[in-house]
């Protein structure tokens, strides 16, 4: 026969669970902010998807895409939600970055937010939806030492000056980017902290991971695809190299192709 477990207080699961109230225990809101990266056409360079912020906090400032977790979704699910209703952009791939928790991060109350990046092949158009009075693609440049997002079309120029510092964590310490805003426009909360955080996770697994390729097209050259990982990554890679990391996870199709950077005739190749 199976023994009914019972807790410190005589009640079996069903009977706590019966009088348990989550009003007893404070309940932060939890949201999803999504860092959209892509290539510009001609691969010089790479573009960051922003949302105009419709309400208050931050009223007109320039943000992430995000919103609010429904009851009844994963933060996965509300991530492809918000993205498709603030920008109109859907079936970009998704992953998961880092849990932002700070008591003081959103004005309104306490909001853990849970990020993502997503990276897509196209700069395709948008258009501001939801609480979003508009939608753009800017520029974005980042190192070790600065982030610049700009569109001179609208007029917008954002930079943040990156600096190294260490942090303990248990008996190590390591390094972390702290930004410092370093024009008159900000981005909305901390969301310069969740780019940090998403360029660092995309460098850190760009080796050995297939991210990459959610940028290229089906059908790729390898000097086409050698420019997006040296776009995520920020510096040069030599080629053979370049070659020997690819080696295993491409495959030639026996037909050509034009490629972007040389304009020349290249071999084709697919994603294994």
């Amino acid at each position: 026969m199976t023994q009914t477990l019972k807790d410190k207080n005589g009640l079996t699961e069903e009977e706590f669970l019966a009088q348990y109230d989550p009003g007893d225990y404070p309940r932060p809101s939890v949201t999803v902010d999504m860092l959209l990266l892509g290539p510009k056409k001609d691969l010089s360079g790479l573009r960051i998807l922003l949302i105009k912020r419709g309400g208050h906090p931050f009223l007109n400032c320039w943000a992430l895409p995000g919103g609010f977790v429904h009851p009844d979704e994963t933060c996965y699910e509300a991530a492809k939600r918000e993205l498709r209703e603030e920008t109109g952009v859907k079936d970009v791939y998704l992953e998961q970055v880092y849990t932002f928790s700070k008591p003081d991060r959103d004005p309104r109350t306490r909001v853990m937010s849970v990020a993502y990046m997503a990276l897509t092949n196209k700069i395709v158009p948008v258009r501001g939806g939801d609480d979003a009075l508009e939608a753009a693609w800017f520029d974005f440049e980042y190192d070790d030492g600065m982030i610049h997002i700009f569109n001179e079309d609208i007029g917008v120029d954002i930079q943040y000056e990156l600096t190294t510092k260490r942090f303990k964590n248990g008996h190590i310490k390591y390094p972390n980017l702290v930004p410092t805003l370093k024009t008159k426009t900000m981005l909305a909360f901390d969301h310069v902290e969740i780019i940090i955080e998403a360029m660092k996770k995309i460098r850190k697994e760009i080796e050995y991971t297939d991210l990459p390729f959610s940028m290229a097209d089906v059908k790729f050259t390898l000097p086409d695809l050698q420019v997006i990982y040296e776009l995520l990554l920020g510096h040069k890679l030599y080629k053979a190299n370049f070659r020997i990391m690819i080696a295993d996870r491409v495959e030639p199709l026996g037909e050509k192709g034009k490629s972007i950077i040389g304009r020349r005739m290249s071999e084709l190749y697919i994603l294994k």
